[in-house]
């Protein structure tokens, strides 16, 4: 076979196996591209639930004994009670729900809320006479309202720390007892209760999202509901026991004026209309 004729064969092999190859070449089909999934955004509407503890370890709210006596009635008192006083702070559970509104810029969350809680605390100074008798001035709040501003800072796009401050409001009431001889029907112990209702509130809290709708957080409070100006008038006063210490129309007031204040720490769980 000749030179041409060897060429002319290879190259009608080649062209019969060119097609054949390529009918075997896989062609894969470009992937579609990645959707960006979007940045959750805090603006809107939510509603929830919290629940934690209030405490004051600060109990400093000490009953004043202020005589209004003619003559040695403020060294009557000394010697009667020295220095026989003390005070405790009633911490309790704390809980209830809330509403706000948020509306976030760029890595910035400002908003407004309102809640409301269900507490049993109460704030009770004694004083000890050497009669013997205790006398007890307790002031307490079983609920406790709050409106406030709130501004935050993102964390990461889920997680938002904040700061929070505005207006408490609870209905603060007194109440006085005591065992002491000198309170008779004759001369009962008159109590006139005049209670700061409205106070403040601030603190601060971190809150995170575990879903787009769903968000829970943890929050501080300092709540101060003022000083209140209280007291219960007794007639006279048998206390140190003796009878001559009783003075006809002349009393003693029993007076507390330390601020009706307490600190809350709450857990809080979000439910997010956006």
């Amino acid at each position: 076979m000749t030179r041409l004729s060897l060429l002319l064969a290879s190259a009608a092999t080649l062209a019969f196996a060119v097609p054949a190859l390529a009918a075997d070449v896989v062609y894969e089909e470009p992937a579609a591209p990645m959707m960006a999934m979007p940045a959750p955004t805090w603006t809107g509407l939510y509603l929830g639930i919290q629940g934690g503890g209030a405490f004051n370890p600060d109990n400093g709210d000490n009953l004043a004994v202020v005589p209004n006596f003619a003559g040695a009635g403020a060294t009557t008192i000394a010697n009667a009670f020295g220095s026989n006083f003390s005070s405790e702070f009633d911490s309790s559970f704390v809980g209830g729900a809330h509403v706000g509104y948020d509306y976030q810029a760029g890595q910035f969350v400002i908003g407004v809320l309102a809640d409301i809680n269900a507490l049993d605390v109460a704030q009770r100074a004694s004083a000890f006479s050497n009669t013997p008798a205790v006398y007890t001035a307790e002031r307490s709040l079983d609920y406790l309202v709050t409106g406030r501003l709130r501004a935050g800072y993102l964390v990461t796009p889920t997680a938002l720390a904040y700061a929070t401050g505005g207006v408490a409001y609870g209905e603060v009431d007194y109440g006085f007892s005591s065992n002491s001889p000198a309170i008779t029907a004759a001369f009962p112990a008159v109590v006139n209760q005049d209670e700061d209702d409205f106070g403040y509130t601030v603190g601060g809290g971190m809150e995170v999202k575990v879903t787009n709708n769903v968000s829970f957080g943890a929050e501080y409070l300092y709540t101060n509901l003022g000083d209140g100006d209280s007291s219960t008038r007794l007639a006279g006063g048998v206390f140190d026991g003796s009878a001559a210490s009783v003075i006809a129309g002349q009393s003693t007031a029993f007076k507390t004026s330390n601020d009706f204040d307490f600190h809350t720490v709450t857990a809080k769980l979000s439910y997010r209309f956006n």
